[in-house]
C-alpha cells in the first residue's frame, strides 16, 4: 500500500507535524553532556560552594596571619561615657573632721591600638589613648568653708611596647608555619572532596543512560512476550499446545510489564536523583548523552602517573601533618627548659588640668622601662617532661605514617594505572561486541523488510544488542569512576 500526498496544504501540516514531533524533546528538555554535569556540581551547587569556600577561609586565614608580619592589626577601642556619684562621711582635703562629701566624676576613654608582629618572632603594640574626664569635689576654702570645684581634665597618650621571647620559638611564627600548613591540607582536602562529588555525577549521569537503556529493553521484551503471547494463544485454540504452556507465555507476559513498570520508575528516579545532585528542579527532563572516550592508556600515560608518586595526595598529607607535630615537639621542648622574654616600654603624655580655683595645669608625662625575665622550671611532678614526651610521640609518629605513604604510594597509583589499564581493555572488547551485535541488528531489520524474518525474531537481536549496550555502558562507567579517582590522587 502507498500513501501519495498530492494536497498542497496537507503537506505542509504532514511537515510541521514531523517537525515538532522531532523537535518535541529537545525543547523541553535540557541537553546535558558528562562534562557539563561535573563542571556544574563543582562549580555552580552549594555543595560544590561550599568545598571551595572551605578553602577560601584556610587561604584567608593564612593571608591574614602572614600580612601581620608587614602591617599591623590595627583597632580601636572605646566606652560610653561613664557617670558616677559617691557619697561618704570621711575626712577630706583639710578638713580637721569628719563630714559627709559628695563627688561627682563624668569619664570618658578611648584609644586606638596597633600590633606588628616582627620576623624575629616579638611583638611590638602601639596604643594612642584619649582620656577626658569631668570631676566635681569640695575643698575648703581660706575661711574653712567647703566649696565644691568643677575640674575638667583632658588627657592623652602614646605607648610603645616591644615583647621578643628569648631562648623559645616564637609563638606568632610557629602559628604562622601552622597556618600554612593547613593550608596545603585544605587544598588536598578539597581535590578528595571534588573527586568525590565528581565521582557521584558520573555515577548518576552513567545510571541514567543504564537506567533508559534498561527501559528500552524492558519495552522489547514485553513486546516480544505480547508477541509470544499471542502466538501461543492461536497454538492453544488450535490444540498445539497444552493450557499449562499457553498460562506460562501469559505469566511471562505479565512478568515483562512488571519489569517495564520498575525499569520506568527507577529511571524517573535516577534521573531525578541526578537533577537533585546539581541543584536543578527534580522535574527537569534532563537529555543526556553517551561520554566518548578519549583517553587511551598506554605506556606513556603509565609511565606519567607512576614517576609522578612524589606528588599524590597520600605523601602530600602524610609530610604536612608530619611537618606540624614535629614543630610542635619542638616547640613543646623549648618552652619547657629555661626561656626568658625581654620587653621594651616608653610612653608619653600630654594633656590640661582647667579648674575653677586656679589657672590651666599642663600635664607632660614621660616614662620607660626595660625588663628581662628568665624563667627555669626546677620540679614539677614531671608534667613537663610527659608533655614533651607526648609530643614527641606523636612526631615520631607522624615521621612513621610519612615513611609508610612514600612507600606505598608508588604501588597504590601502579594499582589505579592497572585497573584503569584493564577498565580500558574490556571496554575495547565490549565495544566490539556492540559492533557485532549492531551487524546482528541491521541484517534482521533488513530481513524483517523482506518479509524473511517474523518481528519476533528481529526483538531477539534488538534484545541482545541492547544488553551488550548496558554492559558497555557498565564498562565504561567503571572507566571513568578509574580515570576519575586516579586523575584525583595527584596535587594539582
Amino acid at each position: 500500500m502507498r500513501l501519495v500526498v498530492r494536497s498542497t496544504p496537507m503537506r505542509v501540516v504532514i511537515m510541521l507535524a514531523l517537525v515538532f514531533a522531532c523537535g518535541a524533546p529537545d525543547s523541553f528538555g535540557v541537553e546535558l553532556t558528562l562534562h557539563e554535569a561535573i563542571d556544574r556540581a563543582l562549580g555552580r551547587t552549594s555543595r560544590g560552594s561550599i568545598i571551595q569556600g572551605r578553602l577560601e577561609v584556610a587561604e584567608q586565614t593564612y593571608q591574614a596571619r602572614r600580612t601581620n608580619f608587614y602591617f599591623p592589626e590595627i583597632s580601636i577601642n572605646g566606652e560610653l561615657p561613664t557617670y558616677s556619684e559617691v557619697q561618704d562621711y570621711r575626712f577630706y582635703g583639710g578638713l580637721s573632721e569628719k563630714q559627709v562629701i559628695q563627688t561627682t566624676d563624668l569619664g570618658f576613654n578611648s584609644n586606638i591600638r596597633a600590633r606588628q608582629s616582627l620576623i624575629t618572632g616579638g611583638d611590638l603594640n602601639i596604643t594612642a589613648n584619649l582620656t577626658r574626664r569631668n570631676e566635681e569635689y569640695p575643698i575648703p576654702n581660706q575661711q574653712g568653708n567647703l566649696v565644691d570645684i568643677d575640674e575638667l581634665r583632658e588627657e592623652g597618650f602614646f605607648r610603645f611596647e616591644l615583647n621578643q621571647p628569648l631562648l623559645k620559638p616564637s609563638d606568632a611564627k610557629n602559628d604562622l608555619n601552622n597556618k600554612k600548613d593547613d593550608l596545603e591540607l585544605a587544598r588536598i582536602q578539597q581535590i578528595e572532596d571534588e573527586t568525590a562529588l565528581e565521582k557521584e555525577v558520573i555515577e548518576a549521569y552513567m545510571g541514567v543512560l543504564r537506567l533508559s537503556v534498561a527501559q528500552s529493553l524492558a519495552e522489547d521484551k514485553l513486546r516480544s512476550a505480547t508477541l509470544q503471547a499471542e502466538i501461543d494463544s492461536a497454538k492453544f485454540a488450535d490444540g498445539i499446545i497444552s493450557e499449562e504452556e499457553y498460562l506460562e507465555s501469559v505469566s511471562a507476559r505479565l512478568d515483562a510489564e512488571l519489569e517495564l513498570f520498575e525499569a520506568e520508575t527507577n529511571a524517573g528516579e535516577q534521573r531525578r536523583q541526578l537533577a537533585l545532585l546539581l541543584d536543578m528542579d527534580p522535574q527537569t527532563e534532563l537529555n543526556t548523552s553517551q561520554p566518548e572516550v578519549t583517553l587511551a592508556v598506554d605506556q606513556q600515560l603509565r609511565r606519567k602517573y607512576i614517576d609522578n608518586w612524589e606528588s599524590s595526595l597520600s605523601v602530600h598529607r602524610a609530610r604536612y601533618q608530619y611537618n606540624k607535630a614535629d614543630r610542635q615537639a619542638g616547640y613543646s621542648a623549648s618552652s619547657h627548659g629555661l626561656n626568658g622574654d625581654l620587653s621594651v616600654s616608653y610612653s608619653f603624655g600630654r594633656g590640661t588640668i582647667d579648674a575653677d580655683n586656679r589657672p590651666d595645669d599642663p600635664i607632660r608625662t614621660n616614662s620607660w622601662g626595660v625588663a628581662l625575665n628568665f624563667t627555669y622550671p626546677i620540679w614539677d611532678g614531671g608534667a613537663s617532661s610527659a608533655e614533651v614526651q607526648a609530643a614527641r610521640l606523636e612526631a615520631e609518629q607522624a615521621r612513621l605514617e610519612y615513611v609508610s605513604a612514600e612507600r606505598s604510594a608508588r604501588g597504590e597509583i601502579i594499582n589505579l594505572v592497572n585497573r584503569l589499564d584493564v577498565a580500558y581493555r574490556r571496554l575495547d572488547i565490549v565495544r566490539q561486541q556492540i559492533d557485532l551485535a549492531q551487524n546482528r541488528l541491521n541484517i534482521a531489520q533488513s530481513r524483517l523488510s523482506d518479509g524473511q524474518i517474523s518481528e519476533l525474531t528481529f526483538l531477539e537481536s534488538r534484545i541482545s544488542y541492547l544488553e551488550a549496550k548496558d554492559k558497555y555502558l557498565e564498562e565504561l562507567k567503571n572507566f571513568l569512576l578509574n580515570k576519575a579517582e586516579l586523575e584525583g590522587t595527584f596535587v594539582s
